[in-house]
C-alpha cells in the first residue's frame, strides 16, 4: 500500500484543487483523516481499511469502498471523513490500477497467481526481472523503494509537518482512535528528518514518473467523484 509520504502527497494534491476557501482547521482535519487509517496495523487493518473478508488471502488487499460508504457516506461533509475516504480511495486504486503496471506474481511452475499461499515469485515489470517473493517484499526492493522516494515526494509535493494534525476535537470514524494519530505523526516526523536526497535514482521496482502520474490522476478522479455527487 502507499506509505505515509504518498498519502500526504495525495492529500496535498487534493487540497490544491479543493482547498480554496477552506479554513486552516478544515484542511488540518482533512489531512488528519487522511492519516487515520494507518494508525491501525496488521490484522487491525481489516477494520480500519474496510477490507472485505473474502479477499484476505489475496496478495494485495484493497479497501472495499462500498463498506465504508454504507456506513459513512452521510457524513462525508466532515473533512475528517472525507480525508479518510481519500486514503481508502488511493489504496483501492493502488491495488486495482498501479499494481498491474508494477508487478505480477507466479508460482514455481510459472503460473500466474493471486493468492498469497500460491505465490513464490514476483515479476518486476519495470525491468523484467523475476525474483523470489520474499526478496521482492524486502528493503532491497519494494519496501526499500518507499524510503528512496521519500525526499523526491517531500520536495515535489511540498510536504511539511509544521501543523499539529493530531489536535482534532472529534473523530466520527469508529474504527480508529484519534489518540493513535500521535504515533503516526511521530513516525512521519522521523521520516521527514532522516530522508536522503537523490535516492530516487536507485529505485528497483517503482517508476517515479509513472507513480507521480498515478497519484495525480487518482487525485483528480477522487475530486471528480466527490464533486460530481457520485460518492
Amino acid at each position: 500500500m502507499p506509505g505515509y509520504i504518498m498519502h500526504m502527497a495525495e492529500a496535498n494534491l487534493i487540497l490544491k484543487e479543493i482547498g480554496s476557501g477552506k479554513n486552516d482547521d478544515w484542511k488540518r482535519r482533512f489531512i488528519a483523516g487522511n492519516l487515520l487509517p494507518d494508525t491501525k496495523k496488521k490484522e487491525r487493518k481489516v477494520t480500519s481499511h474496510f477490507w472485505n473478508p473474502d479477499t484476505l488471502e489475496d496478495m494485495a488487499i484493497a479497501p472495499d469502498l462500498s463498506r465504508f460508504l454504507d456506513k459513512y457516506e452521510h457524513v462525508l461533509d466532515d473533512p475528517i471523513v472525507l480525508g479518510y475516504y481519500a486514503h481508502l480511495y488511493l489504496d483501492e486504486r493502488f491495488v486495482h490500477v498501479y499494481w498491474k503496471d508494477m508487478v505480477d506474481f507466479y508460482d514455481d511452475l510459472g503460473n500466474r497467481q493471486y493468492k498469497k499461499k500460491d505465490i513464490t515469485q514476483a515479476l518486476i515489470k519495470k525491468t523484467g526481472q523475476m525474483i523470489r517473493r520474499d526478496l521482492f517484499f524486502s528493503g532491497d526492493y519494494y519496501y526499500g523503494d518507499y524510503s528512496k522516494l521519500n525526499h523526491y515526494f517531500i520536495e515535489k509535493y511540498r510536504i511539511d509537518m509544521e501543523t499539529d494534525y493530531a489536535d482534532i476535537v472529534s473523530c466520527p470514524i469508529e474504527e480508529v482512535d484519534k489518540q493513535d494519530l500521535y504515533q503516526v505523526l511521530k513516525e512521519l516526523k522521523w521520516i521527514m528528518e532522516y530522508f536522503h536526497e537523490g535516492r530516487e535514482k536507485e529505485v528497483r521496482v517503482f517508476s517515479k514518473e509513472r507513480l507521480c502520474a498515478f497519484l495525480e490522476d487518482t487525485a483528480m478522479e477522487f475530486i471528480e467523484l466527490i464533486e460530481g455527487g457520485r460518492k
